[in-house]
């Protein structure tokens, strides 16, 4: 049971946690305007920052001692604990990564919030993502931004967008080196994004940004449609790690591997009623699940295995094709397989 010393100490941290997000709100709200302000406007803005980054990083280590003098009792030291690295890495890694980019170097800073748990924070982090400028106003905005958010005018993706990004997914973040990819916030995020860009949106929209609606519904999809299938998603992260495309004209090299191939077809062609074709299809099943596998451990590799996923890429080929074939078989249809 919590005594009242204790929920003094809640009350407490709280006000310093209210004192700290405002700090970072504020240095957020700066470097927006470093973004956006002209170049001759910009060197009084740096100044004024670098001197706010300064006092935000002596606001942290204050709040931090307060935390380490205050903190009692270990669950609520755990819960202050995540939200202090919710907010230095959620809510200031954009603000950071641009100061970076437009101020002078700074030292890293460590924090030690509560017991002997710490966090450090380094300027010399990841450069700030690239932007894109709304064509009617100018306004900066992410890559993947399908809408201004300041006068809503559709926005074109560039052509090359990381397929990840264009689906709101962290690629740091998907586990097996962006192999296991959550399929249910997969498909949120594709029918939230087509939602902005049916074609049934479009009424009253210009003629230009009619084609650029047509430009992000079919960018959508193919990115959508790469990430969700494992052959294509395959293709894609073997592509994203700079290894040599998988062709038509790669073919299995294991003999065994081979035989299982002839095997699956003929009894595929020989197969006189639906359950024989089921039971190919279930046969081969277990083989394309064994090259997802591989595939999953292939890319979790710490630098990827590239070599085994690619031979691995293969294999899945001619297992999809078998079981496109199995699910589409009818009496009498002739089977075609193109590996």
């Amino acid at each position: 049971m919590s005594t009242s010393a204790d929920r003094t100490y809640e009350q407490q941290n709280d006000s310093a946690l209210d004192t700290l997000y405002s700090k970072v709100s504020s240095l957020r709200s700066v470097t927006i305007d470093i973004h956006n302000d002209s170049e001759n406007q910009r060197s009084g803005l740096l100044s004024n920052t670098s001197e706010q980054f300064d006092n935000f990083g002596a606001q942290l280590q204050r709040t931090s001692n307060h935390f380490s003098r205050t903190i009692v009792n270990g669950a609520r030291q755990h819960r202050l604990t995540l939200y202090i690295n919710q907010v230095v890495t959620s809510e200031t890694s954009t603000s950071f990564a641009t100061l970076r980019a437009t101020t002078r170097p700074l030292s890293s800073r460590h924090i030690g919030p509560a017991s002997s748990t710490r966090i450090t924070y380094s300027t010399s982090a990841a450069a700030p993502p690239p932007l894109k400028s709304c064509p009617n106003c100018g306004e900066a905005q992410p890559l993947e931004s399908l809408s201004c958010p300041k006068c809503n005018t559709l926005q074109p993706l560039p052509s090359d967008i990381d397929f990840f990004k264009a689906m709101d997914l962290d690629f740091a973040s998907v586990p097996k080196g962006g192999w296991e990819i959550d399929t249910s916030a997969l498909k949120r995020a594709w029918r939230l994004k087509m939602a902005v860009t049916h074609p049934d949106r479009m009424v009253g929209r210009t003629d230009k940004e009619q084609q650029i609606g047509a430009q992000q519904s079919a960018l959508i999809n193919r990115a959508y449609e790469t990430l969700l299938n494992p052959l294509p998603r395959a293709h894609y992260l073997l592509e994203r790690h700079g290894a040599s495309e998988v062709s038509e004209s790669d073919s299995l090299e294991d003999p065994e591997l081979l035989m299982e191939v002839m095997e699956l077809r003929e009894r595929l062609e020989e197969a006189e009623n639906e359950d024989e074709a089921a039971e190919v299809r279930a046969d081969n099943a277990k083989l394309l699940q064994g090259s997802v596998d591989v595939l999953a451990q292939a890319f979790g590799e710490s630098p990827p295995d590239l070599e085994t996923a690619r031979e691995a890429a293969v294999q899945l080929r001619y297992w999809t094709n078998i079981e496109k074939a199995a699910r589409e078989w009818s009496p009498g249809k002739r089977v075609e397989l193109q590996h």
